[in-house]
């Protein structure tokens, strides 16, 4: 009952913090595909896009856009609670379920729109069904696993490491080998393709362009980076999102796993599920110059079971260390929910702080969007009703579709490829009057933008706290060149 509790009131917390602000710029992007239905996306396998268009519709509110990554969370939590018990005992899941709640980036991936919302849940009813070829023999079981793992793959290309890890626990002990002499085993990789065919689909008949952007051009943007560097950069935005007491502790509990696996299945089996798949992760990360720290969330989970099994199993002095270290964890990461919700409630902060810079401040992105679409909404006006709107940035063009309706219309002449590329959203019309929004985050070169249009002096609009401008935004009216070319 004291886990129901538990996940039924970080639920309820979650909600209460997501509908205290407004979409961030990437949730906007997302949400935005929900207009346009197709099987992928340049960015990201579909699930994100079709679960946003069932639950919020194509002009939903915010809080039903973030209705789905609070109710997938609740579910994650359920499934890290159950495959805790099945493995060590309800104490112990427990416990799994606390650390998760404590750990920062579970916490605000689970009130925010994004693809490992959606992985998590997906990813732990994967790991429960692969502990059972363990112990059932139906033949169906490896079918089971094959579905899971071909919806996990919609919802992030990632979810292709259930595949190695599967292997590994079945090639890695005799109680599970004989998996590899049936036909549905290999059946199941078939079915987890058929399921995932949308995605290939979509990139085989457009040469392939997710494929090119994870593999190529995120790993390009790395050659000016020294590889210290790159250490460092991942190291310090991992102690950052999984809390600098929760990780070193994370570590620990991985180190044990693999010492207790050799004679331990439930070890062997944690460590299976989180060591290959956190260092290919952390491995492309420090490849990938804007690599996302939450990549490697999925490695860690398992990492929280193994630590409630070993806080119900331990005694003696490492019971109470392994104790202590809990409560202690538990006080920054109150501290810093506490922060964040004081901080988008009230400027106090703001005025505490004697050197505080707008620009790093995630949450001035999720401000003023009222004033930014009333602004865009009116110079559309002016310009008649063959106006359309353009920004410079998929991120950007995403967050202006989202807060005026894409209407007018939202075009994005990025210098990148984006996904409006993919939904023939690039190039404004040449002949079309253009309202051309950037920001001082998204600044844009309006003559390589708009080739083809001619801008008049901007209009800016000001989103200020406490008397800090802490956004800023500019909308251009933007006219057709004589004869519609450059």
């Amino acid at each position: 009952m004291r886990t129901v509790v538990l996940i039924v009131a970080t639920a309820l917390l979650r909600w209460i913090v997501a509908n205290t602000t407004g979409l961030s710029d990437t949730e906007a992007y997302y949400a935005g595909w929900a207009r346009f239905p197709a099987l992928s996306y340049y960015d990201h396998p579909p699930l994100v896009a079709w679960t946003t268009r069932l639950l919020a519709g194509v002009g939903g509110s915010v809080g039903a856009v973030r209705l789905g990554p609070v109710v997938y969370s609740a579910l994650f939590d359920a499934l890290v609670y159950r495959l805790a018990t099945r493995l060590f005992s309800p104490r112990a899941g427990f416990t799994a379920v606390a650390i998760v709640a404590a750990i920062p980036v579970f916490f605000f991936t689970g009130l925010v729109l994004n693809p490992e919302g959606l992985l998590a849940p997906l990813w732990f009813l994967f790991l429960l069904l692969l502990l059972d070829l363990r112990d059932k023999d139906e033949a169906w079981r490896p079918l089971a696993i094959g579905a899971v793992v071909g919806v996990a793959f919609l919802a992030k290309y990632t979810a292709v490491l259930a595949l190695p890890v599967t292997l590994l626990f079945v090639a890695g002990s005799p109680a599970t080998r004989r998996w590899l002499r049936r036909p549905s085993f290999y059946a199941a990789g078939l079915l987890a393709l058929a399921i995932a065919a949308p995605v290939i689909a979509w990139n085989a008949t457009r040469h392939w362009p997710s494929l090119h952007l994870h593999l190529s051009e995120r790993m390009s943007g790395a050659s000016a980076e020294t590889f210290a560097h790159a250490v460092w950069r991942v190291l310090i935005a991992q102690v950052v999102y999984f809390q600098p007491i929760i990780l070193p502790a994370l570590l620990a509990v991985l180190g044990v796993a693999l010492v207790r696996s050799r004679r331990d299945p439930r070890y062997l089996f944690l460590a299976t599920a989180s060591l290959p798949v956190l260092a290919f992760l952390l491995t492309v990360m420090v490849r990938a110059s804007d690599s996302e720290p939450h990549w490697t969330m999925m490695a860690y989970a398992p990492l929280a079971v193994a630590a409630g099994g070993l806080l119900d199993e331990s005694s003696g002095a490492l019971r109470k260390v392994a104790r202590v270290t809990f409560r202690l964890a538990m006080v920054p990461s109150t501290i810093m929910v506490a922060l964040y919700v004081i901080h988008v409630r009230s400027p106090v902060l703001i005025e505490a702080l004697p050197s505080y810079d707008p620009a790093v401040d995630p949450i001035n992105e999720t401000l003023g969007w009222d004033a930014v679409s009333d602004a865009v909404r009116a110079h559309a006006a002016a310009q008649g009703p063959r106006a359309v709107v353009a920004a410079a940035h998929n991120v950007l063009c995403g967050h202006v579709l989202f807060a005026i309706g894409d209407s007018p219309a939202v075009y994005c002449p990025s210098d990148r490829r984006t996904e409006f590329d993919f939904m023939g959203r690039r190039t404004p019309p040449v002949d079309a009057p253009v309202v051309f929004v950037d920001s001082d985050r998204y600044p844009a070169d309006l003559a390589r933008a708009l080739p083809a249009h001619v801008c008049a002096p901007a209009q800016s609009v000001n989103i200020d706290r406490s008397g800090l401008v802490v956004a800023r935004y500019w909308v251009h009216d933007c006219a057709p060149r004589s004869g519609g070319s450059p």
